[in-house]
């Protein structure tokens, strides 16, 4: 008799997109998103959050999910008051079904193998927290442009530290690359409603202080910097301080490892370094510059 091979069932996957003022980008990323997981061959969901978008980005979901049957049977359109992008990203993780979120900013787009990617490093590392790959960039002046990342970026899998690799190169993980359980961001608590500037970052590096944070170097995603209303400029030139500030109340917790710690205290140093015009870009020799001049024992 033959017995059928069982497999495990591929999770539903949700792709959170929180959404606010960026008509002319909108319909370009949910249409990606979906090209990306139709060709992934998975079950899921776009959950789109209009975060009170004043100038009809939210009609143009609508009429994207309207022009097609299949658009509208995956499209979850929430509109809420404008609250900013922490809350518009809890509010679509804490409504999404799957088990799987993705997160993609509504002025960017994604390759059509990220999707596939992200459930790749996802089977490979299921205990992992914390999945990415690589960006590219477009610029303000719409060149392309491709970084090289932190510490351990050039390896596939596990980074050996999170903190190490933010503090050598430019974000490695970023809200249109991150992907995670819905478990882990109830017990992470997601992002810190009310920061204006980082709380992406935050929301990654409390994932992070949960357990491993896995990366692929290959590019799944592309950050528009001309794109409309984009977050940094908005935000201006006030001193950028959450970020550092979340590493110093992380170091906290008398559960962190001491090679932990000690990165931790590393990273705040370069975060003051950078905050005070010391520094105005990490390097894979940035952590080491800081390290000596924190005391082994704290």
């Amino acid at each position: 008799m033959t017995h059928p091979v069982m497999t495990k069932p591929v999770p539903v996957v949700s792709v959170v997109i929180p959404l606010y003022q960026k008509t002319r980008h909108i319909a370009a990323a949910i249409g990606v998103a979906y090209r990306s997981c139709c060709l992934a061959d998975v079950v899921f969901e776009l959950v789109v959050v209009d975060d009170g978008s004043t100038d009809g980005s939210g009609d143009v979901v609508r009429d994207w999910a309207a022009g097609d049957p299949a658009h509208a049977s995956v499209l979850h359109l929430i509109r809420q008051e404008n609250q900013g992008a922490a809350a518009a990203r809890n509010a679509g993780w804490k409504a999404a079904r799957g088990e799987v979120i993705l997160f993609l900013d509504a002025d960017d787009t994604w390759e059509d193998h990220h999707v596939s990617e992200m459930l790749v490093l996802m089977a490979e590392f299921p205990q992992a927290v914390l999945y990415a790959d690589a960006w590219g960039e477009i610029s303000l002046d719409r060149i392309a442009k491709q970084h090289g990342f932190g510490i351990g970026s050039d390896r596939r899998g596990p980074l050996a530290c999170f903190f190490e690799t933010m503090s050598s190169g430019p974000m490695i993980v970023s809200s249109s690359t991150a992907g995670t359980w819905k478990r882990c961001l109830v017990e992470s608590r997601g992002f810190p409603e009310g920061v204006r500037f980082g709380e992406d970052k935050i929301g990654w590096g409390r994932l992070a202080l949960l357990g491993d944070v896995v990366w692929s170097p290959r590019i799944g995603a592309i950050w528009d910097k001309s794109a409309d209303n984009r977050s940094e400029r908005v935000a201006g030139s006030a001193p950028r301080t959450a970020w550092r500030n979340f590493l110093i109340e992380a170091l906290d917790d008398p559960e962190l490892s001491t090679a932990t710690r000690r990165n931790i205290r590393v990273a705040v140093a370069v975060e003051n370094a950078c905050l005070s015009g010391e520094i105005t870009h990490f390097s894979h020799e940035t952590p080491a510059r800081f390290a000596d001049l924190i005391p082994a024992v704290q």
